[in-house]
């Protein structure tokens, strides 16, 4: 169950990240973080009512720690799509995300089977060869791009260390506290920026097409969102971390039936070894 949710989780995070690749590249990253923080918080809202959890000091300040760092985290991540090829910052953004809640976890006493440790590896080789790019896309990687991508790795595993310690009893309220103040701080900045520069900030509210796309990168971002924390509630922080890295399938798949990116070799064989670790996972 817990290896189907940290997939299911990851390819769903993947939709979010495409759409709110494609809005950014019409609008602002900035713009298109809060309009999906907003969606996302409306989906948590109501899972919440439906969930009836419980209710602690430790899961709200740990859910804000999540917001803050996973806000950043996001805006740099939408940022760098923005400036680059989808196919290679996504995956190069999950490396980093990947690694660091491995070395977390086993810090903090958690291990595994023979096979587990063959299937980790494995997601983890995964990851690495979905983020090795062609030699005509390595020159198309910015270097500002390159930095915000690595922004976003570190505060993407932030967060799941954040959300992994809250207690499992507190169900989704780090979820939605995270949200909360990911929508907050993104509100906050938008009227910083229409202050500052008039209301050119806020011209892309009348680009429907980037209004839709941040609707869907939204709903997926509040899916993905529930299943990452009901997953580590129930299992591993290095199992979760490992398996929700490999949201690059979905991005790098939709940019390669919708966009018409390529696929080199290396990647192919990432999305094999990937599959084949998390069903090794699942089986274990």
């Amino acid at each position: 169950m817990v290896a189907l949710l940290g997939l299911a989780s990851a390819l769903i995070y993947g939709a979010s990240d495409f759409f709110g690749g494609l809005a950014s590249r019409r609008v602002t990253s900035l713009l298109v973080c809060f309009l999906s923080s907003v969606v996302a918080v409306a989906i948590a809202a109501v899972a919440l009512v439906i969930e009836d959890p419980v209710w602690s000091v430790d899961a709200v300040v740990l859910g804000i720690v999540a917001g803050v760092v996973g806000a950043a985290g996001t805006w740099a991540f939408y940022a760098s799509l923005a400036l680059g090829p989808m196919s290679i910052l996504s995956p190069g953004v999950a490396a980093i995300y990947a690694l660091l809640p491995v070395l977390v976890g086993v810090s903090l006493g958690e291990t595994f089977s023979a096979s587990g440790w063959i299937a980790l590896i494995a997601v983890l080789g995964a990851g690495v060869l979905l983020a090795i790019p062609r030699e005509s896309d390595a020159l198309r990687v910015r270097p500002r791009a390159a930095v915000l991508g690595l922004i976003a790795g570190v505060g993407y595993a932030a967060y799941i260390v954040a959300i992994d310690r809250t207690p499992p009893e507190s169900g989704l309220v780090p979820l939605l506290m995270d949200l909360g103040v990911a929508a907050v701080l993104f509100g906050a900045l938008l009227l910083v920026g229409r202050i500052r520069r008039g209301p050119s900030e806020l011209a892309g509210l009348r680009n429907r097409t980037a209004l839709t796309q941040s609707l869907v990168a939204g709903i997926a971002l509040g899916a993905g969102n529930i299943l990452l924390v009901m997953g580590l509630h129930l299992g591993d922080l290095a199992v979760m971390g490992v398996l929700n890295a490999l949201y690059p399938l979905g991005t790098v798949l939709l940019a390669f039936l919708v966009l018409r990116e390529r696929l080199s070799l290396l990647q192919g064989l990432g999305i094999v070894l990937a599959v084949a670790g998390s069903a090794l996972l699942a089986a274990g």
